[in-house]
């Protein structure tokens, strides 16, 4: 697994690199603008995201349980991680023209309370024609890829 592409200093809280949703346009789309921002798991967002959710399971809520599952403790809810790129597309890439039209994700290792991802999202395509742009997501931490997948998102004009 690789590491995320090098970048100047930390990234940035998705809070402070929003405050408003960025009012991109298709003519301001190209193929490797990108946008990246930091985020920390918290025991409250997990706690909050299965209140959310109804999604109890016990690999979630319980540190015995996750532990006698080979995890280090409460995994964060994939899900939670989701709504995560919800706000990159939603307030920063594209913002809020954005329509999320499909999203596909993987999330290949666990993230635990207190863990600082650290998410990227990449243009890969343009489509004109369609007001289409398909979105490379990935997250990481300390060297691991937590997240990785793919976003279709139309802009509204």
């Amino acid at each position: 697994m690789s590491a995320p592409p090098p970048h100047s200093g930390s990234a940035p809280n998705l809070s402070t690199l929003a405050s408003e949703a960025l009012d991109l346009t298709l003519s301001d789309m190209s193929v490797g603008r990108e946008t990246s921002f930091s985020w920390q798991a918290k025991t409250a967002d997990i706690d909050g995201f299965a209140a959310l959710s109804g999604d109890y399971n016990p690999l979630h809520m319980d540190d015995s349980y996750a532990g006698e599952n080979a995890f280090d403790g409460r995994v964060v809810h994939g899900f939670l991680l989701a709504a995560q790129v919800s706000g990159l597309i939603g307030m920063a890439l594209p913002g809020r023209r954005c329509l999320l039209m499909e999203e596909k994700l993987a999330f290949p290792n666990p993230v635990y309370a207190g863990d600082t991802v650290v998410f990227l999202g990449r243009v890969e395509e343009v489509h004109e024609e369609l007001s289409l742009i398909i979105l490379k997501v990935t997250a990481h931490k300390d060297g691991q890829t937590v997240v990785r997948g793919r976003v279709t998102c139309k802009l509204l004009s």
